[in-house]
């Protein structure tokens, strides 16, 4: 997906001759399909002299231009009967207040997020609301269906405010299942308290990109041409997450919701080791000084244990980009500290320069310097200079 107004003076160019030729001024979105129609190139006072870009009509959604096939698919607004009509009733999106149907103030839309491919808006920047970030003042409002847009505010269905709650999970929901279990047998031995610590730090132990679903992103996460994984305030879905993997960002996913450094592991099992104690204590005294030594227990194995996982989920992740890296070319000349060359740009990416350049500490500008478009090559061009081992 993409965000409204990164497109706003964006510059069009045409394909057919590599000219710059205009610039986007704003967007046209029809409420009635809650989708977003195309760009007005170039808005006149008079509206038979505006000109507008359909979103159809867009060849490329670059990070620094917007391409089109030709000149003459900037049009005049006057000659496409759909956007004449959105444009007479003059929809205004930003600044309009979203309110749930049972009256929840989710906050004043100041931007909107849609998919480049079908124009569906998949959701609203907002300020203030009910889930304002407390640094930015802004979430996002995941868009269900239509907006009833109404003069002074628009109405969307109760469940998106569901929708906006973070979900528990990773160690927020094993640290919760513990501390209720922790209250619930609070007459039982030292032994049971060590059983549940045991449970904790295996729960820990699947620490995965798979934990950020139902946790809201702090930040944008792209890939690389430049769409929008997701954008601060989102919670995170299956669907977000799959996207992640497709294009290799899911170290900078579990960045976004804050999982992947040592201490956000060890801030997150300090806060709800606090409300584990806070439970041990209500219990009562004489049961108090066992449950406090398990709760120890428990609190001294996550943190010695927080090192080890994040290693695993860096170990994962790193090994997944070496899979996707072998056999494929490098875009950059990658030297060694003494300045030998490890491989020339245009060379393949091989177990031996992997095994290289994780001695010569350069393993990460390698990683980052695998080629990933898609090569205008022929067969033989494609084939390494020998036949495999393997070979029929």
């Amino acid at each position: 997906m993409y965000k409204g107004r990164d497109f706003i003076g964006k510059p069009l160019v045409c394909y057919e001759s590599g000219e710059k030729f205009d610039k986007i001024e704003d967007l046209i979105f029809d409420q009635n399909s809650n989708q977003l129609l195309g760009f007005l190139v170039n808005e006149s006072k008079w509206f038979s002299s505006t000109q507008i870009l359909l979103l159809k009509d867009v060849q490329v959604i670059g990070p620094d231009a917007v391409i089109t096939p030709s000149k003459s698919t900037v049009v005049a607004a006057k000659e496409i009967p759909a956007i004449h009509y959105v444009m007479e009733r003059n929809n205004i999106l930003n600044g309009t207040r979203i309110l749930t149907v049972d009256g929840h103030d989710l906050g004043i839309i100041v931007d909107l997020y849609f998919d480049e491919k079908t124009g569906q808006v998949e959701g609203y920047e907002v300020s203030g609301g009910l889930f304002a970030d407390t640094y930015s003042g802004r979430s996002f409002v995941p868009a269900l269906q239509t907006l009833k847009i109404g003069r002074d505010v628009a109405f969307v269905p109760t469940q998106t405010a569901q929708l906006m709650e973070e979900q528990v999970g990773g160690i927020r929901g094993a640290m919760q299942t513990v501390t209720d279990k922790v209250q619930e047998t609070a007459q039982g031995t030292g032994d049971k308290v060590q059983e549940l610590t045991e449970q904790v730090v295996h729960a820990v132990a699947g620490f995965t990109v798979e934990q950020a679903q139902g946790r809201r992103s702090q930040q944008f996460v792209r890939a690389k041409e430049g769409s929008i994984i997701t954008a601060p305030g989102q919670i995170v879905t299956e669907l977000i997450i799959k996207q992640a993997k497709v294009t290799g960002k899911e170290k900078e996913l579990l960045e976004a919701v804050g999982l992947t450094t040592q201490g956000a592991m060890q801030n997150q099992a300090g806060q709800f080791m606090t409300e584990a104690g806070a439970r041990l204590k209500s219990t009562g005294e004489n049961t108090g000084e066992t449950l406090q030594s398990g709760a120890k227990g428990l609190w001294s194995q996550i943190k010695d244990s927080a090192k080890e996982i994040q290693e695993m989920g860096t170990e994962a992740i790193e090994k997944k980009r070496i899979q996707g890296a072998l056999g494929r070319a490098v875009n950059r000349v990658i030297l060694d500290q003494q300045d030998d060359v490890i491989l020339n740009v245009g060379e393949l990416i091989t177990h031996q320069a992997i095994a290289s350049a994780r001695q010569a500490q350069v393993l990460e500008l390698l990683l980052s310097s695998v080629y990933t478009d898609k090569p205008n090559l022929t067969l033989e061009d494609m084939r390494a200079p020998h036949a495999g081992r393997d070979a029929l």
